[in-house]
């Protein structure tokens, strides 16, 4: 017998193109994402954000300081501006793809590269509360989580599947976006009274 804490059920997943395997993934308490979120801090890093990706950019730029680096320059300064503008998007992922070795902005990719890796895995080993198939091993938990060997005898797109399956239960759902109402106003605070 399984058993889930969570305020919603857990549920079974099948990776895609897979038959014979599937998991039961649960959506994390509150205090079971806090402990995602930390053991992911230390074994994924943190990830940088799309400003600092940027920021990184424009280091590299100047850091080869191309005769175009003013252009280039604008580039990042047009793809900030304008998100949507498909045409610069497209010129500022060749710009990426040139500055990638370039050790300032190198070092950010690969801090995303590893924060992304992973994710998957240690939501799996957060999330997964059984699973059922073809050479799966026998399933266990240990102090809340599936213990690394159990992971390492999944097969590793299973474990990434289903890695991002549990993140995805992580956030809120349809139905509970924006379930919090405004604040009610403040009552007015009623003039004192004269004693008599």
């Amino acid at each position: 017998m399984t058993v889930v804490f969570s305020r919603r059920n857990a549920e079974w997943f099948a990776p895609p193109g897979v038959a014979n395997r599937r998991y039961l993934v649960a959506p994390l308490t509150y205090r079971e994402r806090q402990a995602f979120r930390a053991d992911l801090a230390r074994e994924g890093g943190i990830y940088p954000s799309h400003a600092q990706m940027l920021d990184a950019l424009r280091a590299a730029v100047r850091e080869a300081s191309p005769d175009n680096a003013g252009e280039l320059l604008a580039v990042i300064d047009a793809s900030e501006a304008t998100p949507d503008d498909a045409d610069v998007q497209v010129q500022l992922g060749t710009l990426e793809a040139a500055c990638a070795t370039v050790p300032v902005y190198a070092g950010l990719l690969a801090a995303r590269q590893r924060y992304l890796g992973t994710l998957p895995w240690v939501a799996a080993r957060h999330a997964l509360r059984g699973w059922e198939g073809d050479g799966l091993p026998p399933f266990r938990r240990a102090r809340g989580m599936v213990p690394d060997d159990l992971l390492d005898a999944l097969p590793q797109e299973d474990v990434e599947a289903l890695g991002w399956r549990a993140s995805t239960l992580m956030q809120p759902g349809r139905d509970a976006e924006g379930n919090s109402g405004a604040p009610s106003p403040s009552h007015e605070i009623p003039a004192p009274t004269k004693a008599t």
